[in-house]
């Protein structure tokens, strides 16, 4: 989206222990061994929508409760909009030299007020990369601004564009969002600037990318443990998630 965060150009690894490999922070670079041996080796490409509160280790720690004994393998290349992927050779190189058998595409900029169209060629082009490379490619399309009406319907509109014009999956994250919202308008899912997720937010957002990746309900999620959200929220949001994967199914 349009929505500024900061163009940090640089790639994290997020290997946690107990997904699939060695507990570890900042890296040059992923582990091409555990990558190739991962059930799930995901490449997440995106902003700081996709970054903050760990997301990709959440989803990581999900896949393990949906596919008890998968081992799953996570790393983001940080991106300000996907555009900028063509100026910087680490998306393309990270796709043509490793085997991930997962990518998750975010950070499409897109025009808050509508009236402005911006290149979709480079997702198109990693998505066509990634899935020509033998991955499972999904678009990630963010929720919208708070207190925007038909925003978060706008960017899921684009990214289903993209993913039905590079053949690849989505994942329904804005659509959840907006029902978990409608139903629900006091869900504390926005950080305080009405832009990012919250971690609750995270939670639902993790539900919603867990259950694309895996293909199994995230309503299993109900008692996964964690302390960004309630016990009643947790188990609202994994039925929300589960009822807008469900929806977009063929």
């Amino acid at each position: 989206m349009t929505h500024w965060a900061p163009p940090v150009m640089f790639a994290v690894a997020l290997v946690a222990t107990g997904c699939g490999g060695p507990s570890g922070g900042p890296s040059t670079g992923p582990d091409t061994d555990h990558v190739r041996a991962a059930d799930y080796s995901i490449l997440f490409v995106g902003n700081s929508h996709t970054g903050f509160h760990g997301l990709p280790m959440l989803v990581c720690d999900m896949i393990r409760v949906l596919k008890p004994g998968a081992t799953a393998y996570p790393y983001l290349v940080s991106v300000g909009h996907l555009e900028l992927t063509a100026q910087d050779p680490t998306c393309k190189t990270e796709l043509e030299t490793r085997p991930w058998k997962f990518v998750v595409l975010q950070a499409q900029k897109i025009s808050v007020s509508g009236k402005f169209e911006y290149s979709r060629r480079e997702g198109l082009d990693l998505a066509k990369l990634g899935k020509d490379r033998g991955a499972t490619v999904i678009f990630y399309p963010e929720w919208g601004l708070e207190g925007k009406a038909g925003d978060g319907e706008r960017n899921e509109k684009v990214y289903r564009e993209m993913a039905r014009d590079a053949g690849v999956g989505l994942a329904p994250v804005a659509t959840a969002w907006d029902r978990a919202l409608a139903e629900r308008p006091a869900l504390p899912l926005y950080y305080e600037d009405g832009n990012h997720q919250s971690r609750t937010g995270a939670f639902l957002t993790a539900c919603v990318l867990a259950g694309r990746l895996t293909g199994e309900s995230p309503a299993k999620l109900a008692e996964f443990p964690y302390d960004g959200a309630t016990a009643d929220e947790r188990r609202f949001l994994v039925g929300v998630a589960a009822k807008a994967l469900l929806e977009q199914a063929p």
